[in-house]
């Protein structure tokens, strides 16, 4: 059975997303006691309760003689979106450590996916900031750039556009994690390792990161050295898929998520039986790269650090780099 909310809860709510949003200024007096209740149309013993908590939450000043004041000495928080195209539940501590953050930062975030309808909505709120981590898959930049005009946008984690550079961003450095990969799987001996990609045709932000993570390393991205093909291909180009682990197999795969390369991996298994064990690194180290028996590495974000950096952010590029986390 549902607990049903009670008028002073929802008042007190809607009076404190009021002053968090800045609607009301340092030192601004709010409506009389009558015209709030005439607002919410509650009782004056309703509005009196939600004052008397919005006082012990230091949103307020109650004065007897002349009514209701936000504090001067109280610092506003500010209100800023952030437009994310990764679903909520998908990467753990993600969200919650950008909420922590924003609080820490004395922000008020509105959190929206990247959907055209609901930005528009979220610029009539007028935000102070607008953090984005988009793919370019969801959302065109021109698209995002018509829909944000004149708002100050800082890109985070990923910035997938080749048209031109962010002017502010805090990106997720994967041409570094990709070098060191390679690195990782060179000192280990391996001669053929493979990119597993999400995308049945590769996107050109990541070959180049690609490409140039090779040249870094002395391989040449598109070779039998160092080659690639989609999470999507057992279904798309199974004879491609034969060709690739018949005749003289890759021993190493990497994939830009967990679960793409645990699955893929599982399949080579079931068809392959003959082809060794592969060496895997993943990313997020997510639950798939942590099955007992079967962990492989993986790279870790350490999303409290991240999001302090993002918030610290004044302007320019900077880059966040994770850590590659060896298992049992």
């Amino acid at each position: 059975m549902t607990e049903k909310i009670s008028k002073t809860a929802i008042v007190t709510e809607a009076l404190a997303k009021s002053i968090r949003s800045g609607k009301y200024k340092p030192g601004e007096k709010l409506p009389s006691m009558r015209t709030l209740g005439e607002q919410f149309q509650v009782s004056t013993m309703v509005l009196y309760q939600a004052c008397e908590k919005l006082e012990k939450m230091g949103m307020i000043h109650r004065s007897a003689r002349s009514g209701l004041f936000i504090p001067i000495k109280k610092k506003q928080s500010e209100l800023c979106a952030f437009i994310s195209g990764i679903s909520a539940g998908n990467l753990e501590g993600y969200y919650e450590s950008f909420l922590k953050a924003c609080s820490a930062a004395n922000c008020i975030a509105m959190t929206l996916p990247l959907i055209p309808a609901t930005i528009e909505c979220m610029i009539e709120k007028q935000p102070v900031r607008i953090y984005i981590d988009a793919g370019g898959k969801e959302l065109s930049l021109e698209e995002i750039k018509r829909l944000t005009t004149g708002y100050h946008l800082i890109f985070c984690n990923r910035f997938e556009w080749l048209e031109e550079t962010p002017e502010s961003a805090v990106l997720t450095d994967w041409t570094y994690i990709t070098e060191e990969t390679l690195r990782y799987f060179l000192k280990r001996g391996h001669k053929k390792i493979l990119f597993v990609s999400h995308d049945p045709e590769i996107r050109e932000y990541k070959r180049r990161q690609m490409e140039e993570a090779g040249k870094r390393v002395g391989l040449k991205f598109g070779t039998s050295e160092f080659n690639w093909c989609s999470y999507t291909d057992f279904h798309s180009r199974p004879d491609y898929v034969a060709h690739l682990f018949r005749d003289d197999p890759p021993t190493a795969v990497f994939a830009r998520g967990d679960n793409p390369l645990y699955e893929f991996c599982e399949r080579v298994r079931i068809f392959f039986p003959d082809v060794p064990k592969l060496d895997k690194v993943g990313a997020y180290n997510t639950v798939w790269s942590n099955q007992p028996g079967q962990e492989f590495l993986s790279w870790t974000w350490e999303w409290d650090l991240f999001w302090q950096q993002v918030f610290a952010h004044k302007s320019g590029i900077e880059y966040y780099r994770p850590k590659l986390t060896l298992k049992a």
